[in-house]
C-alpha cells in the first residue's frame, strides 16, 4: 500500500522536530562556554556555615524538580537544592524558581517568598545547625541576607545526571537558641559543592 502523503508529512515535521529538541538540550548548560556539565573538582561536603566560632560542614546535596518555587506563567518547574548538616539532620536549602535562566555569574540568594517574585534566581528556604552546649541556629526571615549562589557545570535546568556544582558565600541571619536565650546573630556561608541530580 503506498504511505499516505500526510503521514509522510508528519513522520518528516516529528524528525525535525527531534532533531532541534537535540540541538536545544545539547546547549541547555549553564557552563555550555566550557562544553561541561557536572561538578568538577567540588567536594560532597565542601560547604560550610559559620555561626559565631563554630563552622558546621554541610553534605548530601541533592537537586530535584520538587516544583515548591515555580513562577506562574513561566513554564519552568523549579527545582529544590538541599543537604544537610554533617552528623547531623540540620538542613541547608535552596529553591531555585528559574533555573533555565541560570548562568555561571553569581546570582543573588534571596529570601523564602511565595510567591516568588519574577527575578528570583536562588531562593534560600533553610539554614540551621544543631550546635556545642544545646545551641540551635535557624535561619531569621525577618532580617535581610547578603549571600550570592554560583553554579558551574549545571546543564538541562539543573536535572543533567551529571549534577552540578554549588558555590555559596555571604551573610545569613540566624537566630541561636540556647538554654539560656535566644541572639540575633549574622552566619557566614562559604565553599562549593559537588550536587546530584535526582
Amino acid at each position: 500500500m503506498q504511505q499516505s502523503r500526510f503521514r509522510s508529512n508528519i513522520e518528516r515535521l516529528a524528525r525535525g522536530l527531534f532533531a532541534m529538541t537535540v540541538a536545544v538540550t545539547a546547549t541547555a548548560c549553564s557552563d555550555d562556554a566550557a562544553g561541561t556539565c557536572g561538578p568538577g573538582a567540588a567536594t560532597a561536603d565542601g560547604v560550610t556555615l559559620t555561626v559565631g566560632t563554630e563552622t558546621f560542614a554541610f553534605t548530601d546535596f541533592t537537586a530535584g524538580r520538587n516544583n515548591d518555587c515555580s513562577i506562574a506563567g513561566s513554564g519552568v518547574i523549579s527545582v529544590t537544592v538541599a543537604g544537610h548538616q554533617v552528623g547531623d539532620t540540620a538542613p541547608l536549602t535552596l529553591c531555585l524558581p528559574r533555573p533555565d535562566l541560570l548562568t555561571t555569574a553569581p546570582v543573588t540568594v534571596t529570601e523564602d517568598l511565595i510567591p516568588p517574585d519574577p527575578t528570583d534566581r536562588a531562593q534560600l528556604i533553610d539554614a540551621s545547625a544543631a550546635m556545642a552546649a544545646g545551641c540551635r541556629a535557624s535561619i531569621n526571615s525577618s532580617r535581610l541576607l547578603g549571600a550570592t549562589a554560583t553554579f558551574t557545570g549545571l546543564c538541562d535546568d539543573g536535572t543533567n545526571a551529571a549534577g552540578f556544582a554549588l558555590t555559596l558565600g555571604g551573610t545569613v541571619p540566624v537566630t541561636v537558641t540556647c538554654p539560656g536565650g535566644t541572639t540575633l546573630v549574622n552566619a557566614t556561608l562559604a565553599g562549593t559543592v559537588a550536587v546530584t541530580a535526582l
